[in-house]
């Protein structure tokens, strides 16, 4: 059964999610630019109305590229720290969501490593900006090194899932890292790209017109269900 991730911005669009049958939310504010960290305490309010499978935290502090600097690094920790404060105790999973890439085009192996140090035993996703890389498959070998459990992907389109890019991801990942397939998903297509790439998670927004919208929520889990 494929995993249902929707993004959403505040504690209202977390609940529409789990009412309509997502499996886990990642939450973040100001998606215009793609999403950065949300306050701690809508964070902490997310948590109190997650579905069972936990809340994502996107942290990232600033819109534009992902080369980030080594106070940006510190910043991003710094965050990870205090945001787990936010998630201890509980009754749901806290992760992170996090990228650095070096300005060339590869991963940044240090400051990942970081981060993946910094998140402990928490889930750690490698965001969007894995699309970016040059080479993906490199690109994943490295995140299955470093000990990372996810990486969000379109396959390397910089909008749009694409389906056969993503399988072979999904292949080179096996049981070692997931493929969180994102890029344009809804619910009148969803279910095509997850045949075709043989996704087991799946990540999107559900946009209506006051936020997230329970009834598209509802639409995506039927068409994979």
């Amino acid at each position: 059964m494929t995993v249902v991730e929707i993004c959403v911005e505040d504690a209202l669009g977390v609940r529409r999610a789990r009412d309509g049958g997502a499996d886990r939310v990642e939450v973040c504010r100001d998606l215009s630019c793609g999403g950065l960290t949300p306050a701690f305490d809508e964070v902490a309010a997310a948590l109190e109305v997650a579905p069972a499978g936990g809340v994502q935290v996107l942290v990232r502090p600033r819109p534009g590229d992902f080369a980030h600097s080594r106070e940006e690094v510190d910043r991003i920790a710094s965050d990870i720290a205090q945001l787990a404060l936010v998630g201890r105790g509980a009754a749901v999973p806290l992760g992170f969501v996090v990228g650095v890439l070096e300005p060339g085009g590869r991963i940044n192996v240090d400051a990942s490593a970081r981060l993946r140090d910094e998140a402990g035993d928490a889930p750690l996703t490698f965001h969007r900006g894995f699309d970016q890389v040059e080479d993906l498959d490199r690109g994943l070998d490295v995140l299955m090194e470093l000990g990372y459990d996810r990486v969000l992907t379109t396959g390397g389109d910089p909008a749009v899932a694409r389906p056969e890019a993503l399988a072979r991801l999904v292949a080179q990942g096996g049981d070692d890292i997931i493929i969180l397939v994102s890029g344009g998903l809804r619910a009148h297509n969803v279910a095509d790209v997850v045949a075709a790439s043989r996704a087991r998670e799946v990540h999107m927004r559900a946009p209506g017109a006051c936020g997230t919208d329970q009834e598209e929520v509802e639409r995506i889990v039927a068409a994979l269900h």
